[in-house]
């Protein structure tokens, strides 16, 4: 399933929940390719961007990171945006866990720094859809780090929770090689619906959790 394709595990740290009205604090990302049946890193990004407005108190301790770090760090919007858009072309497989967050602000990335009526087309992978078929409540990154004893920092850095969402995807590969079963479909909770922006190219299921809906659905 990755014939031909490059493949970007990425992660956003931003300043808020709202893909049109909070910004991208954040980026890390691993550029993978497959070699011999494995995947070997070829490429990484780890950057802090400037934002419009402080990093709130929130934002901090869920993070870790400041405003003194940001004005050390920090580099423009629009420089973070062409690292990674480098990293990224028409054969890229966008994967994240819970990608539906993140796809959102990387839409918005590219409406803000490259064409206003921009639409992601890639195919993408959402390593929590797999996880969340696999087992029950809770489902978050942390949890499966814990159940798959996944050897990873857990900071909520970007670069961090990129690192762990690449040995996690490995672990559950090595459990069951079916990862193909799981492209361009996002499941999302019942409960609340699906957050965010829906793709045309994406299949949305809902998930119970350790249900295997998603498996049932690729039978």
């Amino acid at each position: 399933m990755f014939e031909n394709k490059n493949i970007l595990i990425f992660d956003f740290e931003t300043t808020g929940l709202s893909s049109t009205k909070d910004e991208i604090l954040e980026i890390g990302a691993l550029k993978l390719d497959l070699i011999d049946g494995k995947f070997k890193v070829i490429d990484e990004l780890e950057m802090i961007l400037n934002t419009n407005k402080e990093i709130s108190e929130t934002i901090t301790k869920i993070t870790g990171i400041t405003n003194e770090m940001q004005k050390e760090l920090g580099v423009s919007q629009q420089e973070g945006f062409y690292k990674l858009d480098s990293l990224i072309d028409e054969n890229t497989i966008l994967i994240a866990y819970n990608i539906q967050f993140d796809l959102g602000f990387l839409e918005m990335f590219y409406k803000n720094n490259f064409d206003p009526n921009f639409e992601i087309k890639n195919d993408c992978i959402d390593v929590m859809a797999i996880y969340k078929d696999r087992h029950k409540y809770p489902h978050r990154l942390e949890s499966a780090v814990s159940k798959y004893q996944v050897n990873a920092p857990n900071t909520h850095r970007a670069l961090d929770d990129v690192i762990a969402t690449y040995e996690l995807i490995k672990k559950l590969q090595e459990e069951k090689p079916n990862l193909k079963d799981y492209i361009n479909v996002i499941g999302f909770n019942p409960k609340y619906g699906v957050n965010g922006k829906k793709l045309p190219h994406v299949k949305y299921v809902a998930q119970y959790g350790g249900r295997r809906e998603i498996e049932k659905l690729k039978a």
